[in-house]
């Protein structure tokens, strides 16, 4: 199916682009703990080169850390994963179980590091959490902060009032915050210029089989 949101007085969003971004209810009870275990975990490993420039970056085991609060993220981009598919399906009204494959890492950038502009390949949607960093500096506005890019070709051939099209999805580093957006969109993160650390978690999730249940959606799909 394709997906459109009908607005008002015939008005229609054609070619949507569904994406989360939401602050994490849990976020003051799992932060401090996440931050411990990540900047621990880079003090004792190497980590890996992926696209991260100049910044640390954990192996794709995030999620089998024994961390309690690694867990607790974890049903919290289950919610947001749950949201996105009931839209995709066009099944908001009705509860949906699944399976699902998720990779996640740690990431940990400090001045000047940065992520090159990068798709996730054999997942659905992508995502990261925000454990800390410092959301605004005055030198640099858009420091530490995740960009997808307006995947449509053309759009920006004519100026719109208003300059809706050709831009990008802006995600600032605000501890707490979750995102989530389909893989295939490109992303990267600006240079991160801010006081301390930023520490994220980034991950991939593929849905690999859902059910739709004929009752309203539970708050979870855990």
């Amino acid at each position: 199916m394709s997906l459109d949101v009908q607005l008002q007085n015939g008005v229609v969003l054609g070619f949507p682009t569904p994406m989360v971004r939401q602050p994490v209810r849990e976020a003051d009870k799992i932060n401090h703990a996440l931050k411990t275990a990540i900047l621990k975990r880079a003090r004792a490993n190497a980590g890996v080169q992926r696209h991260n420039v100049g910044a640390w970056r954990s192996e794709d085991d995030f999620f089998s850390w024994p961390l309690p609060e690694a867990e607790t993220l974890k049903r919290a981009i289950n919610r947001a994963v749950a949201q996105l598919t009931q839209l995709s399906m066009g099944v908001q009204g009705k509860s949906i179980r699944g399976e699902m494959n998720a990779l996640g890492w740690a990431n940990v950038c400090r001045s000047g590091g940065y992520v090159r502009p990068h798709t996730h390949r054999l997942s659905n949607w992508s995502g990261v959490y925000v454990v800390s960093g410092e959301a605004e500096t005055k030198d640099h506005p858009d420091s530490g902060v995740l960009e997808l890019l307006d995947p449509r070709p053309g759009v920006d051939l004519l100026n719109t009032p208003g300059n809706p099209y050709g831009g990008s999805f802006k995600v600032p580093p605000v501890p707490g915050t979750l995102a989530v957006h389909p893989s295939w969109l490109v992303q990267f993160v600006n240079p991160y210029f801010g006081k301390g650390e930023l520490v994220t978690v980034g991950f991939t999730v593929f849905v690999k089989s859902v059910t739709v249940m004929d009752r309203k959606p539970a708050e979870a799909a855990e």
